[in-house]
């Protein structure tokens, strides 16, 4: 049985009253000479304003030290007051600058609630300067921190709005995170005395994705999505569940930018949420291209969205972004940490710290785990992170629990016959993908499946919201495979185009994808034919057999994907304003091996590879044959995945809450397998 003591008996609660003014002691004991003009708790983030910005400089060893004897995040900003205008430091920055490196004017952006100014430029590390050179003379002669990003080789309108908004909304960005900060640094009322998991979405069923965790201290919701297979009550998490009170929430914490775990997020600020909510800045960005396009959607079909414009720009000014292996407080009992999952830009594995020590859970949203040594195909994302200083709990997902799918590499082959049989008809491929993810995959993949002459040359037609995704993806290629990563950083080249691509930005270019004589390859948007543009090129292709139909992801129940690999060769769509039946004669294939979710030998090796071994695991995101079968290999085989004990396997459904601490171990085993 695991120890029943409870934080308050190892150590006095402190108030959150007398933890501001012990942190507040200690910078003043640590920091005396920095000419402390202010402190504020800003979020997660300690922030000392300072009178003279050249000690930011000096200082910042000090203020290491201190972050790690606090164990607190702490930011040093100059004081407002201390800083030159915009225009000046846009002057100081173009006229001082290294000669061989260009600036854009309008490529300097300034961040008033954080004091920085972001310099995009296709050289980097010459600006920066070795030794951050440049960075410390604008500092110490602006006052302004100076952060220089790579300028990406395609523009997007998504992180230009971004820009925009945080510059209109700083005085309400900077009121929010203070407020967050209260809530952080509030008084503890008893310390954690027990950890619960309710499941609102995703338990037993792919999609929907909303777990709770109660600590008895605090509340965190863990995504907020909603089904794909349609946009009823029934795809919305259990949002009425009596465990969720908005007004108890203490953080929201999303683990990537699919609309199944971030699809429904601005809705709890529609309905008085006000509290943080976290997730990378690569999903900060492309959440809030698919958000505003959900709402969009809605408005085009004239139906009212569940959720308005104003409601995703509260959520955004309440984003707190948190990059990879940085630890943040939630709340006054619980710590985040985010690591890579592998399974689209910016996607997390989501590690919460409960108590001093006292209980650590592992939520892997969606995962994408291989071997790097012994992969030979070209992947997009590296694998998903293995190693973790602790873990008492697992939520992993099991979308293909049961399910052994293609190699990459017999996949790669499986996708080059199609296209090339297809192409000896003379007709056209259709490949509907998620915006996210897929698109920009199978983008690189033919691009340079061209170049090597294993396909044909023919038109690449990309339509939807997959240019401006793959925009963002050029804006972080850090966060891409190596070999991406190289190209991009390294070679100057862009893998995502290719000279045969063509952007379908009107109803021209659609048109001609469609009708225009030969063949081609048309990738489109919606992934599971839920929506969007594919559904025209279906229409008008799904009647020739000379076309094909090729499904590259994951088609969940109920949708018109499903439908059709499932062998439904007759489909009623809406065509202007009526049911109109189109009957399917082109060839439809199925490709699994080139899913974002790992598969059933994937997920295996991942817990074979996870370090250290969680005591329970608990399996969502799955359909219940999935699931079952998932959780059997695990319990038979617990000694071949490098378990010392059998762990307890949990397959709960919606509504249920499994309390994790205190757990007897030896009762529950015994009633598992009575």
């Amino acid at each position: 049985m695991e120890s029943q003591s409870q934080p308050g008996e190892e150590r006095r609660l402190i108030s959150g009253l007398e933890l501001r003014r012990r942190i507040v002691e200690e910078i003043y004991k640590n920091l005396g000479s920095a000419e402390i003009a202010k402190i504020e708790f800003e979020g997660p983030e300690i922030a000392i304003y300072v009178k003279n910005p050249k000690w930011m400089l000096e200082g910042e060893e000090k203020v290491k030290e201190l972050a790690k004897l606090l164990r607190k995040r702490i930011v040093v900003r100059s004081d407002p007051k201390a800083r030159a205008t915009r225009e000046a430091t846009i002057k100081y920055i173009l006229e001082n600058a290294p000669q061989d490196v260009t600036i854009d004017p309008s490529d300097i952006q300034f961040d008033e609630v954080l004091g920085e100014v972001r310099v995009l430029t296709d050289k980097p590390g010459k600006l920066i300067g070795k030794g951050k050179t440049f960075r410390n003379q604008v500092l110490a002669a602006t006052g302004w921190r100076l952060e220089v990003q790579r300028k990406p080789p395609l523009v997007s309108k998504t992180l230009a709005s971004l820009n925009t908004l945080y510059l209109m909304a700083s005085g309400e960005r900077r009121h929010a995170l203070r407020e967050i900060g209260e809530r952080i640094y509030r008084d503890m009322i008893s310390g954690p005395r027990y950890v619960r998991i309710t499941g609102l979405g995703s338990f037993g069923e792919v999609g929907r994705s909303c777990i709770l965790i109660d600590t008895s201290e605090s509340k965190i919701l863990l995504d907020v999505g909603f089904a794909q297979s349609g946009f009823g009550p029934d795809a919305y998490p259990m949002f009425d569940a009596p465990e969720l009170r908005l007004d108890e929430l203490d953080a929201v914490v999303i683990s990537h930018a699919h609309m199944d775990h971030v699809g429904l997020a601005p809705m709890l600020y529609k309905y008085g949420y006000r509290g943080p909510i976290y997730m990378t800045p690569a999903t900060r960005d492309i959440a809030t291209l698919m958000l505003q396009d959900f709402i969009n959607l809605y408005i085009r079909e004239g139906k009212e969205p569940p959720y308005t414009q104003k409601d995703l720009i509260t959520m955004l000014n309440h984003t707190i972004t948190v990059n990879y292996d940085v630890v943040t407080d939630l709340s006054p009992d619980a710590k985040l940490t985010f690591s890579d999952a592998g399974h689209i830009l910016g996607s997390a594995l989501v590690h919460i710290h409960i108590g001093q020590g006292l209980y650590n859970i592992l939520y892997t949203g969606d995962l994408k785990y291989y071997s790097v040594r012994d992969n030979k195909a070209l992947r997009l994302q590296p694998p998903a992170n293995t190693e973790f200083h602790r873990i008492e709990t697992l939520i992993m997902e099991s979308t293909y629990g049961a399910t052994e799918t293609p190699t990459r590499e017999e996949a790669e082959q499986q996708l080059m016959d199609l296209i090339n049989r297809t192409y000896k008809r003379g007709g056209k491929v259709l490949l509907p993908v998620m915006a996210v993810g897929r698109s920009q995959d199978m983008m690189v993949l033919l691009n340079k499946a061209m170049q090597e002459k294993k396909i044909p040359e023919m038109p690449i037609y990309i339509d939807g919201l997959i240019y401006e995704v793959t925009a963002i993806y050029t804006a972080y290629p850090e966060l891409l495979s190596k070999e991406i990563r190289d190209q991009i950083l390294n070679e100057g080249a862009n893998p995502f185009i290719g000279p045969q691509m063509v952007f379908v930005n009107d109803q021209s270019k659609r048109d001609e994808a469609i009708y225009s004589q030969g063949p081609a390859i048309i990738i489109s948007t919606s992934g599971m034919m839920t929506g969007g543009p594919i559904l025209e090129y279906f229409k008008a292709l799904a009647g020739d057999q000379k076309n094909s139909l090729v499904f590259v992801s994951y088609q969940a129940a109920g949708t018109l994907g499903r439908r059709i690999v499932e062998g439904e060769r007759e489909v009623q769509l809406e065509d202007e304003n009526r049911l109109k039946t189109y009957k399917v004669n082109l060839e439809v294939a199925r490709i699994e091996g080139f899913s974002g979710h790992a598969n059933r030998s994937e997920l295996l090796a991942f817990l074979r590879r996870l370090a250290p071994k969680p005591r329970t695991i608990i399996l969502n995101h799955g359909e219940p044959a999935g699931l079952s079968a998932l959780a059997s290999t695990i319990k038979g085989r617990w000694d071949k995945l490098g378990f010392d004990a059998s762990p307890e396997v949990v397959v709960p459904e919606n509504l249920e809450t499994i309390r994790v601490y205190p757990r007897s171990s030896k009762l529950h085993n015994a009633l598992l397998y009575s």
